[in-house]
């Protein structure tokens, strides 16, 4: 860990600390999985590359071919001792033609040629030593490439070698011109630390200078977890740098000597920092002063664990006092905090004496906020097909929602009274009290792309919510190059992908994108991680405008609301991309418990509206009747609906008449339900005779 340390003092610039906090911060989330690969420290020796001369041989080149020159092929390996990898024990791993072995039961795609900066794999971890397109040759001046392995040494200082001998550094099928070199990568026992061995290597036929960049580090599950080396092509190879994103690369020249080759015997050493930080960091508020945190124990039970927190996002040093000490179980209830209160969090673990470092992203975690109080709700009882309306008072500044399910569901009206839609069966409703802040927004403000995507299907943006909150308007720019008009859909999904609020909208269109603000007002029921919002379907565009490599920085935060953390497309998360969505202008919202207001159907309720109906508005006789019933002020109607008893429906009359033939009904009773056009409604009891 001193190492480790010392290689942060000596090895980073100012600049590159900056880009790796900020990297870091792309993983703004509830959940700290990642960042151990960063604590291995590196060390690059001059030392000896020694063939080996008894090794398993995994694969050989059998002709110059693609197909037959060891192109795009991974191979397994059932390790002879578990080896510890990003403080996670493996008993076997997979060897890529590709310069680069995995961990993990999902095996790379034969085509990876990308294996640090991926984003389309699930393996467990990486080691690179030569990540980049390659391959072999056969029978070149009487030298052919192989792939091999091998278990040197005795227990418990064992290594397993993996070597890739006579490779090209670039993929070629060329018969006159082929340079070759060989590496290994050496896994120690007991120790876990990683070496990568090299040769200089040489022209076996031809001259022509070949030259490419390799991805060459090692990395966890994610791409953001990662320690790798760079050298552009104006340094020579041997004088790499500390790499400062996932996609940085190594520079080779077969020719000149800048960048040039590895020398021979260049050997960079990885090692496995002595305390780990702890994994798995989650927290979830209990009340509004109280935080319940939870994380993975460590493979190896440190003496104890210590928190941070803070009000704000910056991290802790090493030496930062702790808030909390000398915990030894893997919880914790963090209490005295305010409401409403968003804070962050970081995690290390105190090996007797030796600290690892603190968790490199900041585990954020609002407390639950202070509600206005519901203070009382009315339901009602109406006739079949009626509309009830339903009432309920809160907290003055207090904004009243209704629902269709106590938690979730769908917002189904504000404020009170709320006129529900007419029923045909005892309904129940939720309402809530809130109070929400002032807007705000966050997000990419304005494009710097002029180009756009084609893709509308589940294409967008993450984020996370501190609290429950409302996205009230968003940003699109819509592209066709003849159609000015079409339409978009915008659908928040939580992070299981289920539809929370979807709303389809017209939208103008230009053939270079023009601004679209849309109004979604979609709430948000609750604090939580991996949220979406997303494009899910247009017509009358070819394209929305999208960020793509530069332009945009993630997180996107705005202080106590949430967090854009990268973008979603398809099944996959990037923060390569910013996907559609800019300008968002959000709200918290801070909401009561829900609570239940009945809409209750009653055929009897029609009844007792009868006599008045017949006293006061419109007139309906004669009453009983036997063919003919006439109607009064035929043109305040706007429809009559006939229904039995029961609310089954009989008729409705769209253009009523002032007599109204009914010589098809059966006898018995009926109620007309008369529709008016000023928007009220009259429900009268008839008799057929």
């Amino acid at each position: 860990m001193k190492n480790f340390y010392n290689l942060l003092k000596s090895e980073f610039s100012h600049k590159q600390k900056i880009f790796l906090i900020a990297f870091a911060l792309l993983l703004f989330t509830s959940s700290t999985l990642i960042a151990q690969i960063n604590q291995y420290s590196f060390a690059q020796s001059s030392g000896t590359f020694t063939p080996l001369t008894n090794g398993t041989i995994l694969g050989a080149a059998t002709g110059n071919a693609q197909a037959t020159s060891m192109y795009n092929t991974v191979y397994p390996i059932s390790l002879p001792f578990n080896f510890v990898f990003n403080n996670a024990s493996y008993s076997a791993l997979n060897v890529s033609t590709n310069g680069y072995v995995t961990f993990g039961a999902t095996p790379p795609t034969a085509t990876n040629t990308s294996p640090i900066s991926t984003t389309a794999v699930t393996f467990d971890g990486v080691i690179s030593a030569w990540g980049r397109s390659s391959n072999s040759f056969f029978d070149i001046n009487g030298t052919k490439g192989d792939i091999s392995w091998e278990t040197i040494g005795t227990a418990p200082n064992r290594e397993v070698v993996i070597q890739w001998k006579d490779f090209r550094p670039s993929y070629s099928i060329s018969t006159t011109v082929v340079y070759s070199f060989s590496y290994q990568i050496r896994l120690q026992e007991t120790s876990n630390n990683i070496q990568m061995v090299y040769t200089t290597g040489s022209y076996l036929v031809g001259s022509t200078a070949i030259s490419g960049a390799a991805q060459i580090g090692l990395r966890g599950s994610l791409n953001t977890d990662y320690i790798n080396r760079l050298n552009a092509t104006t340094l020579n190879f041997n004088s790499s740098n500390p790499g400062i994103t996932t996609s940085s690369t190594q520079a080779y020249h077969t020719v000149n000597a800048t960048p040039g080759m590895p020398t021979n015997g260049l050997t960079y050493t990885w090692t496995p920092p002595s305390c780990y930080a702890p994994m798995g960091l989650n927290g979830a508020a209990t009340s509004t002063s109280e935080i319940n945190l939870t994380w993975a124990a460590l493979p190896s039970a440190p003496s104890s664990y210590e928190i941070y927190h803070s009000l704000s996002d910056v991290p802790p040093t090493f030496a930062t006092t702790p808030t909390i000490n000398n915990l030894t179980s893997t919880s914790t209830l963090v209490s005295g905090l305010s409401p409403g209160t968003v804070y962050y969090f970081w995690i290390r673990a105190n090996c007797g004496g030796l600290r690892s470092i603190w968790t490199q992203v900041p585990l954020a975690v609002s407390t639950k906020c202070q509600a206005p109080a519901l203070l009382s709700t009315t339901g009602a009882t109406v006739c079949t097909n009626a509309s009830a309306t339903l009432t309920a008072t809160a907290d003055a500044g207090a904004v009243i929602s209704w629902y269709d399910a106590s938690t979730g569901g769908n917002l189904v009206g504000n404020g009170s009274p709320f006129n529900t839609p007419p029923i045909a069966t005892t309904t129940n409703y939720w309402v809530g009290a809130a109070t929400v802040s002032s807007d705000g927004f966050v997000g990419k403000t304005t494009p710097t792309s002029t180009s756009g995507n084609t893709t509308f299907s589940d294409y967008g943006l993450y984020f996370d919510a501190y609290l429950p909150m409302v996205i009230k308007e968003i940003d699109l720019y819509p592209m066709h190059s003849s159609n000015t008009t079409g339409t978009v859909t915008v659908n928040l999904k939580d992070p299981a992908g289920i539809i929370i609020a979807t709303k389809t909208v017209n939208v103008n269109v230009s053939s270079t994108g023009v601004l679209n603000t849309v109004t979604l007002n979609f709430d948000v029921p609750a604090a939580g991680t991996g949220y979406r919002l997303v494009v899910d379907g247009a017509t009358g565009i070819t394209n929305l405008i999208r960020e793509i490599s530069t332009g945009f920085a993630y997180p996107y935060t705005l202080g106590g609301v949430c967090s854009i953390t990268s973008a979603r497309f398809g099944s996959s998360s990037s923060s390569s991309y910013y996907y559609y969505l800019y300008n968002w202008k959000v709200a918290s919202k801070c909401e009561s418990p829900r609570t239940m207001v009945t809409a209750t159907e009653d055929p009897a309720a029609c009844l007792s509206t009868s006599e008045t109906g017949s006293k006061k508005g419109i007139k309906v006789y004669p009453n009983p009747f036997s063919e003919v019933l006439n109607i009064s002020d035929v043109n305040l109607i706007k429809s009559i609906r006939i229904t039995d008893v029961t609310g089954r429906l009989i008729n409705i009359i769209t253009q009523p008449t002032a007599t109204l033939r009914l010589e098809n009904l059966s006898e018995g009773m009926y109620i007309l339900v008369i529709n008016l056009k000023d928007g009220t409604q009259q429900t009268t009891k008839v008799i057929k005779k």
